[in-house]
């Protein structure tokens, strides 16, 4: 007996010593998921709802709520980092249940963050137009900041280190979690939204745009924040990151090449990309600049800004997670980017594994990725492209096909981005996959003359 707990006893000293070797706090998971407190639906402000789709127009004001995610009471760090999440939705719709923004703050909370998920006024004036549309956006980032400054003053109850507040979020979310940090100058608000603006349908002084802080709550705390994590979000203007508190806030950016709602690069939004009831004839509302052109500039400029193109992905690949295998892949891509460089560039604590940015088309426009031999997109000869890889969908065999007489390096991505194959081609050639793992893939014909094409491709 004597013996056998002696064995027992080095066996539980050996798995307590790995695992405290391996595991890292805010990079690895150092609390079971059934140890998380949430707090749920604690008022943060109020503000009036500006929801034609919900009437009465600025005559009732309404709650706007957060849920807060926290590691157990046995947790002896008196100061965690928080991150604020901010669901998509079109600024129509969505929660802050949402299973994308739930999924992420349970993952970060198991890795000792605090974390939080936010509601925030939704919906549109009428008309609905252009402006309509920008002061939504607007009202959303008051909402935003006033999160901030609440999280700011409960630091003591949840143990917050106040020095790095993180916010995220997804579509929409993005759209309020990037402008958090590049829309922050009054100068920057586009001049014809008018701040001061009283509607006549409210006697009430506080029933108005306002500015950037917004009257969500009358919290005194700095709604500023230290770093920005943005799923296929954009902003309005580039120069916008060149003041002194943009510029020193860290960016992670994840976007696909295809997004049809907001673009990669930068395209025009009309209402009809964000509404089930879209007007016609199509309403233009603002050009915005999309992730692929926020990293390119961060780049030029030197700020840290780091980015993961999904090649061939429409708006959110992820977002059906939980039913979709595809969409599940397109999940633990973002959660391995996310948590290296939340632990890397925004905590600074040291290199971990996980994956890295990958390259990103030298230019991109329209929905074209042009490859670096070649930066100018009206330069290009078209060329008639046959179906690149057939049969689709496949199994033990591809044949991949180019123009005759055409050198075309030919690359097939997985769904996270990552090259499986890469060959320059002249001709049609077969091969066997019948040892690649099942699932979506992405098959990219460059040619000599920067002619590009891409086909999803799916091995069954």
């Amino acid at each position: 007996m004597h013996k056998q707990l002696l064995a027992l006893l080095s066996l539980l000293l050996l798995f307590c010593n790995t695992y405290g070797q391996r595991a890292q706090r805010f990079y690895d998971k150092v609390f079971p998921e059934n140890s998380i407190t949430k707090d749920s639906n604690l008022v943060y402000g109020s503000n009036y709802v500006y929801n034609i789709l919900e009437g009465e127009v600025g005559l009732t004001e309404e709650d706007v709520f957060i849920d807060i995610y926290y590691p157990p009471l046995t947790d002896t760090l008196r100061e965690r980092p928080l991150i604020i999440w901010a669901h998509g939705g079109s600024f129509l719709g969505g929660t802050k249940e949402d299973a994308d923004i739930v999924y992420f703050c349970k993952e970060f909370a198991e890795r000792g963050f605090v974390t939080a998920s936010i509601s925030y006024r939704l919906g549109y004036e009428a008309p609905v137009d252009s402006i309509a549309a920008v002061r939504t956006v607007y009202r959303a980032l008051q909402d935003g900041r006033a999160a901030v400054r609440y999280m700011r003053s409960k630091a003591a109850d949840y143990n917050i280190d106040t020095n790095r507040i993180y916010f995220g979020g997804t579509s929409a979310g993005a759209f309020i979690a990037t402008n958090m940090v590049y829309l922050n100058l009054p100068e920057e608000v586009p001049t014809y939204v008018d701040t001061s603006e009283r509607l006549a349908v409210n006697e009430d002084p506080r029933f108005g745009l306002d500015g950037i802080e917004g009257t969500t709550n009358d919290l005194s705390n700095s709604s500023e924040i230290h770093g920005v994590i943005n799923f296929c979000g954009a902003t309005k203007e580039l120069d916008w990151i060149d003041d002194s508190y943009s510029r020193n806030v860290p960016f992670i950016s994840m976007h696909g090449t295809e997004d049809g709602t907001v673009p990669y690069g930068t395209r025009v939004i009309n209402l009809n990309d964000l509404t089930p009831l879209p007007p016609e004839p199509g309403l233009p509302i603002i050009e915005v600049k999309g992730s692929y052109d926020m990293d390119r500039y961060s780049d030029e400029q030197g700020y840290t800004h780091k980015f993961y193109t999904w090649y061939g992905a429409d708006h959110v690949p992820y977002i059906n997670f939980q039913n979709s295998d595809t969409a599940a892949l397109y999940m633990d891509t973002l959660m391995q980017f996310t948590v290296k460089h939340v632990y890397e560039d925004f905590l600074g604590l040291g290199e971990v594994d996980g994956i890295d940015e990958n390259e990103p088309p030298c230019d991109f426009n329209n929905g074209v990725v042009v490859p670096c031999s070649q930066t100018s997109i009206t330069e290009k000869s078209a060329l008639t492209w046959p179906t690149l890889a057939s049969p689709n969908p496949a199994q033990a065999r591809i044949t991949i096909q180019v123009p005759e007489q055409t050198d075309a390096l030919v690359t097939i991505m997985d769904v996270s981005g990552k090259s499986v194959f890469r060959k320059t081609l002249r001709t049609t050639e077969t091969f066997d996959v019948a040892d690649w793992k099942r699932g979506l893939y992405f098959v990219q014909a460059q040619s000599s003359n920067g002619e590009s094409h891409v086909q999803k491709l799916i091995l069954e």
